[in-house]
């Protein structure tokens, strides 16, 4: 399988992802060695938290770039940002300046511990309106969802794509975010599984780790789709 991440935080100095240039470069090996092909980078944006400049995020990213091209891995790179539905983000939104997933026109957005399932609707609602297609990410995390699983097809049915995170689906964040992604995949309301690797040891890259495990639980077709085609059909 050729995979696709389209959420991770592998440039450095910009977010809690990857410290170090060195630790950015470590991940990119992992992701190639793990059978990774397309990759898209996206750091954090989130009001008086992570407001990194866009400048300075694509100033790592030439980096990273010249990088993968001098080391001659098999990576092919974008970059956007993990949007957080907050006031920053509207305003991004309403003035134009944000920057999809790959060469469509994807917006990467996530949620908080106090948004409620009505803010996710809305969410939902303002992306479309602006131009763009909504990718909530890791929705295994939110707790309306986890309350009622009927709101993740209320957002497909809205417009929404759903992505999980390759370690939930392991269970490396406990068995209850585990057991709901299984809950989202057996009711195909899963676009996309995506890494949201973060650094090389406890929150790495595991698509390829993913990608048996939905081999043997679901189907190489199942598996090849959430993690090869849909995602690079959002990217390309």
């Amino acid at each position: 399988m050729e995979l696709t991440d389209l959420h991770c935080h592998i440039v450095p100095y910009v977010d809690d992802g990857a410290y170090t240039m060195e630790e950015a470069a470590a991940l990119l090996r992992m992701e190639a060695e793990q059978g990774v092909r397309t990759i898209c980078l996206t750091p954090h944006l989130r009001a008086g938290m992570f407001e990194s400049s866009d400048e300075k995020i694509l100033d790592q990213f030439e980096k990273l770039c010249a990088f993968v091209e001098k080391e001659n891995l098999p990576l092919t790179l974008f970059h956007s940002r993990e949007y957080h539905f907050d006031r920053l983000f509207r305003k991004r939104l309403e003035e134009g300046n944000v920057r999809p997933l790959g060469k469509k026109n994807y917006l990467l957005v996530e949620f908080g511990g106090r948004h409620s399932a009505q803010d996710m609707l809305s969410a939902v609602e303002l992306v479309k309106e602006a131009g763009f297609h909504p990718l909530i990410a890791h929705v295994e995390r939110y707790a309306p969802i986890a309350q009622d699983i009927n709101l993740a097809s209320h957002l497909v049915k809205d417009g929404a794509c759903l992505q999980i995170n390759a370690g939930s689906v392991l269970g490396r964040e406990g068995m209850k975010q585990k057991h709901l992604c299984a809950k989202l995949m057996k009711l195909d309301l899963v676009t996309a599984v995506g890494s949201d690797a973060h650094d090389t040891k406890i929150r790495r890259p595991e698509l390829d780790a993913c990608a048996s495990y939905l081999e043997k639980k679901i189907g190489r077709d199942y598996a090849s789709r959430v993690l090869c085609s849909n995602p690079h059909d959002i990217l390309i």
